[in-house]
Order: structure tokens, then C-alpha cells, then sequence
């Protein structure tokens, strides 16, 4: 199933190099390859290989970055998990419907799955860099799930949707995603045109998050960005020239109020 190999598995903050093992374990399990460490604690380790239990492979080729932005900078899709409810309001799919979604577009696009630190999971900077939020049903009394188990559980759905069904692709021309990059840059140019035009003073951070699950759910192509930014680009060109315009005509009349001043004066 060649969707596998655009299927990313990426642990933010790991900080047991045992459940480092055990995670590359359930990838070769489920026929997954990549595999990204975002600033693990100790890695590489002969506990993660010892609980690899031959998928030391994956270990191997993993790759380590420093941050969550290089970690999925080319992903075009990107799911959170979590075990428990957060009251930050995000698009929220369960396993199953998660990995629907994972298994079409892993036909033509990288995918990313994250996995927060054992200790306390995603934060909400790190779920605002993902499209949809994964919550695993688990007892409301219990939710403490162990990472490799949680990385097993979305991987076997992902393997149970690819073998039940054909993967249709949502995007039959073949067209590239904007990726996870571009959306980045996206929203920075978006925040300063705002602050350009006076939009966003003295409104709260929630503007700036609703305008990311807004764009995040519209899932744009890289040439509808790329318009996107040409729009925002041609904002800054004519609040420029307006500033321009009415710079000038404060210099005109400043002139103008010299002059007036000076006429006075040589009639005194």
C-alpha cells in the first residue's frame, strides 16, 4: 500500500526512549515508515531498540528535528491526538473518521500524526498546527493511554481503511496542497495586513485561532494560497499609496499654512 509511505508519525517531546521503541514496533506492525522525533530526551538508546523488538530500522532512519514546524513543514494534512477533552474549540474527528480522511489523502499528499509528551500532551500552539484534533474515546475515569498503544490505535484504523476500501482521492487533478509551510506563512502575512489596515488592534488571540480553523477547514490548494497572498500583497501596495496620498496632501497644506502665516506677517 504505497499510501503508507506518506504517512508520518511524529512524538513531540518523548521523554522515555522505551516508548520510542515500542512506537517504531506498532509502525512496522501496521506497514509505516517515517518516523519523527521533535527534541527527544534521550535518543538514540538501547532501551528504545531492545523495545523495538526488530523494527530497529525505523529507529535507524528516524528523523530528529528541534521543533514542530520541521517536523511536518511539508505535510499537507495533519492530525492531533488526545485522550482527553480540551476547551479549545478545534475540529475534532474520532480514530475512524480521522484515518478516512488520512487514507484518501495520503494517495497524493504527505500526512502528518502527532503525538504530544507523555506528561501532558498537545498544547494549543501545537494543536494549531493541525487541521483536525483526534480524541480516542477512552474512559472518562482512566484517560491516560500509553503513547505506543495510542500510535497503535490510529495506525490500525488507518490499515483497516486502506484495506476495506478503495482510496478515492479528494483531489482527482492531481493538484498540489499548500502545505503546512505555506499555511504558516500565510497566516503571518494575513496578521500583518490585518494589523496593517487596524482589523486586529486590541482583539484577542482568539481572532487569530478562528482564522486558522477557518482556513485549516478549507484545506487550500498551494495556487489558491498563492492568490490569497497576492490579494493580501496588493492590500499592502494600495494602503501604501493611499498613506502616499495623504501624506502629501498633509505637506501641501502645511505649505499652504506657511505661506498663509508669512502673507500675515508682511501685512503687520
Amino acid at each position: 500500500m504505497k499510501e503508507l509511505d506518506y504517512i508520518r508519525v511524529a512524538l513531540i517531546e518523548p521523554t522515555h526512549p522505551g516508548n520510542i521503541g515500542a512506537t517504531a514496533r506498532a509502525m512496522a506492525n501496521m506497514g509505516v515508515n517515517q518516523l519523527t522525533l521533535i527534541n527527544p530526551k534521550a535518543f538514540p538508546s538501547p532501551v528504545a531498540n531492545a523495545r523495538a523488538a526488530g523494527a530497529v530500522r525505523i529507529l535507524d532512519n528516524a528523523q530528529v528535528v528541534d521543533n514542530l514546524d520541521q517536523a511536518i513543514a511539508n505535510c499537507t494534512l495533519v492530525f492531533g491526538t488526545t485522550s482527553r477533552l480540551r476547551s479549545i474549540e478545534w475540529p475534532s474527528l474520532d480514530p475512524r473518521q480521522a484515518m478516512e480522511k488520512a487514507a484518501a489523502h495520503a494517495a497524493h499528499s504527505q500526512v502528518g500524526i502527532l503525538f504530544g509528551s507523555e506528561s501532558s500532551g498537545l498544547t494549543n500552539d501545537q494543536l494549531e498546527r493541525c487541521h483536525h484534533l483526534v480524541r480516542i474515546p477512552v474512559e472518562d475515569k482512566f484517560a491516560s493511554l500509553n503513547l505506543a498503544s495510542a500510535v497503535m490505535v490510529m495506525l490500525y484504523e488507518l490499515r483497516r481503511s486502506l484495506l476495506g476500501q478503495e482510496s478515492v482521492s479528494p483531489n482527482p487533478a492531481n493538484e498540489p496542497m499548500a502545505n503546512v509551510t505555506d499555511m504558516q506563512n500565510f497566516y503571518i502575512h494575513l496578521q500583518q495586513v490585518l494589523k496593517l489596515i487596524a482589523f486586529s488592534d486590541g482583539r484577542s488571540t482568539k481572532l487569530q485561532r478562528k482564522l486558522v480553523r477557518l482556513f485549516n477547514r478549507a484545506h487550500p490548494y498551494e495556487q489558491e494560497i498563492k492568490m490569497l497572498r497576492g490579494v493580501l500583497a496588493a492590500i499592502e501596495g494600495k494602503v501604501a499609496s493611499l498613506s502616499g496620498i495623504v501624506n502629501r496632501q498633509r505637506l501641501t497644506n502645511n505649505e499652504a499654512i506657511q505661506t498663509e502665516k508669512q502673507s500675515q506677517r508682511s501685512k503687520a
